[in-house]
């Protein structure tokens, strides 16, 4: 039977049944459609199975017999279960379920489409072969093409001879060319042998064995290779290998390869229960080639929590104290000094929350570091708080808390504390007032007197504060550069009250004297800790202005200056004894103590000016010394993405310890030298000690499908040693990464720094939908 293309036809066609109706009419040029099985009613809400769905054609011209034979010609198409099969000439067999396509064969379906010259395959099944193939699978931006290609079921699938790559048609920048693949939708993997990478068109990695999922899933398997050098450690490689145990647990272990010192190998195992999160990583080295000892470094993490109880571990030990410094990779590990060792349960009620902690710790010193100060460490502290921010319109807050110090060679001993709050807070439009009392009572039981300059074992402290905040905000109408902006000018006025109490006999535990800033401002006490309270009658002035967009809401300036007028000297002394001196390093009795009728003027200010410049400068002038003794500046012009160029200087000599003054120098910029080539640079120089602290310099090199960095980076430890790493990563777009990441580095060292989203999304079940 043959149906001219005269006129659209449709037919509607049960295989089941052994009669077809047809009728055929000529008068128009429309392409032929034809259904194949019945048509399911649509139900809402029940997704119909691919091998229970209608089958529909659209072809020029339909011939033959549905029962039998029945050929497509020209512009075929066969659509079901979403999926589509297309070509010039489509045959189907009734008794076989077979399709054979010739011409421009393909068939697509779920974002995974397969072309070829011809091809054979089986609807209801959906088994078949195509040769001399294309393929691609949209969802990770995957082409290929294959020698073959065979469909064993609707979820597998292999290739012979097959590449894939994420770059676009004609774009061989990099491929991967494999002798067979194998794909398992059920799965969502992909795994293959024979595999290797070729990039440029020069092989650079290969592998018997090559393995990726297709989904987000987590699989077993060979992580991404990392590799490295650095000056301490060598050519440093890490082969790191997966094992998806369960989906609550898994288990990672990494060789590790450093030419100048062995191997390590690396663990971490984690685990998840519905209560409970745990992570526990263990460094481990048999002999370091340098020091002809075995290191290893330890950590874990776990919480729990069920109901109204919590339980908390963070332990951290290492072999020995230059375990950090020498196989950290970059400055902020390398400075790590104290390791804490923390145990915590802990109790939550609605008003109220209690906790029983110990806190231990591994303090490391090096060789070149002459002097660290031990923490002292907490074997138990029993804490109780409450607080309820409207108890009838007052805020209450309170604090119990008895802790009992030790240290290995300082005085030690028990402290109970009392801390008891309560304000009321008042406000209205454009002004506040919250008045707040405060009671701080503090009793200790000493032990190891001997040597520490204190005799007294009992002393205790009981302390009364008051004060009171205020502020107003007034408003108006105004423009800044060009724009529509309201300006507000915010006075705020802090007075803070409490008398002075002896504290000479009382050693320091957990107290330091809290760093002048706009924050500390508006605190009652310049101690942090419950080791001491100042002696204060004081009032805290500061005036801000904020010109604000009235179109977006953006904050486009910022300005605030401040400063502390004292009514009565400071005479509580933070370091009592010579024996506290010596251990804080700090013989001049720069302790707390005041005689000063004003603190430091601080000052501030903050600018947008343009859409692509920022400016901000903090400052700290001595009026005593007629000198700033801290400051910050800096700005930053960011164009578009991926560019920014920043300078920024930093000045602080308000430390007794010259060790501690700081007068850098820093730049950064990430910029674009031509279309596809950035620039990477940072800069950080002590004008105090006349030599570099930190530098890093690379480049990125961006193509459509991958993406080539380098870094050099340069810096001064803990231990005052000069360390370097170098970085080069080759990331695939889609598929991964090889060579160690300097991405962390980057972003810690430039300012604004970006990279590239090369992994498309997906945004709706229609997507790839034909």
């Amino acid at each position: 039977m043959s149906f001219p293309p005269a006129r659209e036809i449709a037919l509607r066609v049960a295989l089941a049944v052994s009669a077809m109706s047809a009728a055929a009419q000529a008068a128009d040029s429309s392409p032929v459609r034809v259904q194949l099985d019945s048509v399911m009613k649509l139900e809402i809400g029940r997704a119909q199975p691919a091998n229970d769905a209608a089958s529909f054609v659209t072809a020029d011209q339909i011939e033959g017999n549905p029962e039998d034979e029945l050929h497509l010609v020209g512009n075929a198409e066969i659509r079901r279960g979403g999926s589509v099969l297309r070509a010039d000439r489509i045959t189907y067999v009734q008794e076989t379920d077979e399709v054979v396509a010739t011409g421009n064969a393909r068939i697509s379906g779920q974002g995974a489409s397969f072309s070829g010259p011809s091809m054979r395959f089986r609807i209801t099944s959906r088994e078949g072969s195509m040769e001399d193939a294309e393929w691609e699978y949209a969802p990770r931006n995957l082409r290929g093409c294959a020698r073959n290609i065979r469909f064993v079921s609707g979820d597998r699938t292999t290739f012979e001879d097959v590449t894939l790559t994420t770059c676009k048609r004609d774009d061989e920048s990099w491929f991967i060319k494999l002798n067979d693949l194998e794909i398992d939708e059920y799965d969502q993997t992909a795994s293959g042998t024979g595999a290797s990478l070729h990039f440029l068109g020069v092989p650079i990695f290969g592998s018997p064995w090559f393995s990726f999922p297709i989904s987000k899933e987590r699989r077993s398997g060979f992580l991404t290779p990392t590799y490295g050098m650095s000056s301490t450690r060598g050519v440093d490689v890490a082969v790191p290998y997966y094992f998806n145990l369960a989906p609550n647990y898994d288990y990672t272990f990494t060789p590790r390869l450093m030419s100048k010192r062995g191997v390590m190998l690396g663990n971490e195992a984690r685990l998840k229960l519905r209560n409970l999160d745990a992570e526990v990583g263990l460094d481990y080295m048999p002999e370091d080639r340098e020091v002809n000892e075995d290191r290893w470094g330890l950590r874990t993490q776990a919480d729990f929590s069920k109901g109204k109880f919590g339980a908390h571990v963070n332990y951290n030990r290492v072999s020995d104290d230059d375990f950090i410094s020498d196989f950290s990779g970059n400055i902020r590990e390398s400075s790590e000094s104290v390791l804490p060792q923390d145990y915590e349960l802990t109790y939550t009620e609605k008003y109220w929350n209690a906790a029983v902690r110990v806190q231990k710790n591994q303090t490391l010193l090096t060789d070149d570091i002459d002097y660290v100060q031990k923490p002292y460490e907490r074997e138990p502290q029993v804490e109780v708080r409450g607080y309820d921010g409207n108890f009838h319109g007052f805020e209450v807050a309170t604090v119990l808390d008895a802790t009992r110090f030790k240290h290995p060679d300082r005085i030690g001993g028990s402290r109970f504390v009392v801390d008891q709050q309560i304000a009321y807070p008042m406000q209205g439009a454009g002004w506040f007032v919250i008045p707040k009392g405060q009671f701080i009572g503090a009793w200790y039981d000493l032990t190891d007197l001997k040597g520490s300059g204190y005799v007294n074992d009992s002393p205790s402290r009981m302390s009364p504060i008051f004060s009171l905040d205020s502020g107003l905000v007034f408003e108006r109408d105004t423009s800044w550069l060009g724009r529509d902006a309201f300006q507000t000018l915010e006075p705020r006025v802090f007075y803070a009250w409490s008398p002075y109490r002896d504290q000479s006999d009382i050693p320091i535990f957990d107290t330091s004297i809290s760093d002048l800033n706009f924050a500390t401002l508006f605190t009652e006490n310049v101690f942090s800790g419950y080791d001491r309270v100042s002696e204060a009658n004081q009032v805290s002035l500061v005036l801000s202005t904020r010109y604000i967009d009235k179109a977006s809401g953006l904050e486009l300036f910022r300005a605030s200056i401040g400063q502390r007028q004292y009514f009565r000297d400071q005479r509580v002394q933070f370091l009592n004894t010579d024996e506290d001196r010596l251990w804080y390093k700090d013989s001049t009795g720069g302790d707390g103590r005041r005689e000063d009728v004003r603190s430091d003027l601080l000052s501030s200010v903050g600018a947008r000016l343009s859409k692509s410049v920022t400016a901000s400068a903090v400052a700290q002038y001595s009026s005593a010394e007629n000198r700033f003794v801290k400051a910050n500046t800096g700005i930053q012009w960011s164009p578009r993405p991926m560019s920014s160029l920043g300078l920024f200087y930093r000045y602080n000599t308000a430390s007794t310890d010259p060790d501690d003054r700081i007068k850098q120098i820093d730049f950064a910029m990430q910029w674009p030298l031509t279309d596809r080539f950035y620039g990477l640079f940072r800069y950080n120089y002590s004008l105090y000690r006349s030599k570099p602290i930190e530098v890093i310099g690379g480049f990125e090199y961006l193509h459509d499908c991958w993406t080539l960095r380098f870094a050099a980076q340069r810096y001064t430890t803990a231990s005052n040693e000069q360390e370097s790493n170098f970085f080069l990563q080759l990331e695939l777009s889609g598929l991964g990464s090889i060579g160690t990441s300097p991405l962390s580095e980057l972003r810690r060292n430039i300012k604004s720094y970006q990279t590239r989203d090369t992994v498309p999304g997906i945004t709706s079940p229609y997507d790839y939908y034909e």
